[in-house]
């Protein structure tokens, strides 16, 4: 299933915001935010189920099987629970090394260490891909439900899964029943590829790892609208994004339900200094080191080799949030701050490089020589 589908809204994203921008507070129609604007709510402040909400506890297996399109699933108490299910079922014994990304959560890395194996922290590239020699077992981690590697096992305990989506390898979700992380649930996926490992692990499974099937069958049952609309935003957010900044992207996952889309800052630029400037516009934005930062033992003796490296490409990263409800003034304002902060620093069109020198030169045209608008600071390929 392919997430990027048409946009709906009928917005000309490429020249929307050509050179400077209004300081009087509007902007082609678009207001300049206070910053006690009420906006919708994203999607990360509406995963947890509401209090009260049951559905029928007998429902539950078959509601989620038809949302994951197998019977290849476990529904388990909770994603450190689901953690340490997967480890015995794949028979990794005490003292054996599990690899970690280098900015693992807390959860995953207690998992492993209280199932008696070994983390081995690993190296991410700048596309936030694992890197180094990797042990029989590995985890991915990627945040807010990011598009992860094909294969292997993945984390996503912090969002839900995209119905329809096709899992390889893996893939463990939160259910995100309860603000209690012990009894918040879990859904772990198993491709083709890992059915031995479905096998192994449901012959664990015991009536103490269950989650509440009826909050589950609540879960499940509100599932499909939240994901269609979040998967509309998401497709609008990202073509206006990718039309209006001409920026590195991570693509938008077909298999976790993404939180936001997700922006790298090029290396031409200061990544402390871009953020800063999005987050002057009061647009929503959220910085991958505060998401997701480095754990503490990665930076130990033993931990990342290259763990500094790692941390100034997690630093490299933005999340701009989406939500299900955002009307289409809040998706123009979280382009706008990307777009704003791109333009007066000099990386705009940055994978664009012929638009990059077109727009450039119109700038010249417009406000003359020794303008302070819109000039590149990274080498246009000729």
């Amino acid at each position: 299933m392919n997430i990027l589908m048409t946009p709906m809204l009928k917005v000309d994203w490429r020249s929307r915001w050509t050179g400077g921008f209004c300081p009087l507070g509007v902007q082609n129609g678009l207001p300049i935010r206070h910053a006690e604007y009420n906006a919708h709510p994203p999607l990360r402040d509406l995963l947890t189920l509401p209090s009260g909400e049951m559905g029928s506890p007998d429902a539950a297996e078959g509601l989620w099987a038809q949302i994951v399109g197998t019977e290849r699933f476990l529904l388990v108490r909770s994603p450190y629970h689901a953690g340490k299910l997967l480890l015995r079922a794949a028979g990794v014994a005490q003292g054996d090394y599990v690899g970690l990304p280098a900015n693992a959560s807390r959860d995953l890395t207690e998992s492993v260490k209280h199932h008696g194996a070994q983390p081995r922290f690993l190296d991410l590239d700048a596309d936030l891909r694992l890197l180094g020699e990797r042990p029989c077992i590995s985890w991915s981690q990627p945040a807010g439900g990011a598009m992860p590697e094909a294969g292997g096992w993945h984390d996503h305990s912090d969002t839900l899964p995209l119905p329809g989506g096709h899992h390889t390898g893996v893939s463990a979700f939160g259910l995100h029943l309860d603000c209690d992380p012990g009894q918040s649930g879990a859904l772990i996926i198993f491709g083709e590829d890992a059915a031995d490992l479905h096998r192994a692990a449901q012959s664990l499974m015991s009536g103490k790892l269950l989650p509440n099937l009826g909050r589950a069958a609540a879960q499940a049952a509100r599932l499909p609208s939240i994901a269609q609309a979040q998967r509309d935003k998401l497709c609008e957010v990202y073509a206006a994004l990718q039309e209006s900044t001409a920026m590195p992207m991570l693509p938008v996952s077909d298999v976790a339900l993404g939180h936001g889309v997700f922006v790298r800052i090029p290396p031409e630029a200061d990544p402390a200094t871009f953020y800063a400037y999005v987050k002057e516009e009061n647009t929503p934005v959220r910085w991958l080191p505060e998401v997701q930062p480095l754990h503490y033992a990665a930076v130990r003796p033993g931990g990342a080799p290259h763990y500094l490296r790692t941390g100034a490409h997690l630093a490299r990263w933005l999340m701009v949030p989406v939500g299900p409800d955002y009307t289409e003034e809040e998706i123009k304002h979280a382009v706008l701050g990307i777009v704003k902060a791109a333009d007066y620093l000099g990386v705009r069109w940055y994978c664009d490089h012929a638009y990059a020198r077109e727009y450039a030169a119109l700038m010249d045209n417009i406000y003359g020589e020794g303008h302070d608008a819109y000039r590149p600071v990274f080498e246009i390929a000729r």
